[in-house]
């Protein structure tokens, strides 16, 4: 069964419609991209300000608290590593989709006369 001229430019349209309201469903969930740099900014000041606190603490007292250094510093980098695996996730996800995206074929868009 042939479909005609108009079923086919109604599809195109309600596939369009429905790309354009996922598009708008994704935008309205997203969450600002800025949210993991300033975590990062974050756990940058916050290693800078232990570490001078720590240099002074040493100079008055002469001994270090090799104990809580060490989990601080645990701590940020464990922080720091699971940032950058969800980033990294992410961009795996995004290029995957984009490639899928590519991959499947156009519609054939030349009419057929009959």
């Amino acid at each position: 069964m042939r479909t005609t001229r108009q079923e086919q430019r109604r599809r195109r349209k309600n596939r369009k419609i429905e790309k354009m309201e996922l598009r708008a469903a994704k935008a309205k969930n997203k969450v600002s991209g800025q949210f993991m740099n300033r975590v990062v900014i974050s756990m940058i000041l916050a290693a800078f300000i232990f570490t001078v606190v720590m240099i002074v603490v040493f100079v008055r007292v002469g001994a270090e608290p090799s104990i809580l250094i060490e989990n601080v510093f645990r701590f940020l980098s464990v922080e720091g590593g699971a940032l950058a695996l969800i980033k990294s996730v992410k961009t795996v996800a995004n290029r995957k989709s984009e490639k899928q995206n590519e991959d499947e074929p156009e519609e054939y868009t030349e009419e057929v006369q009959g």
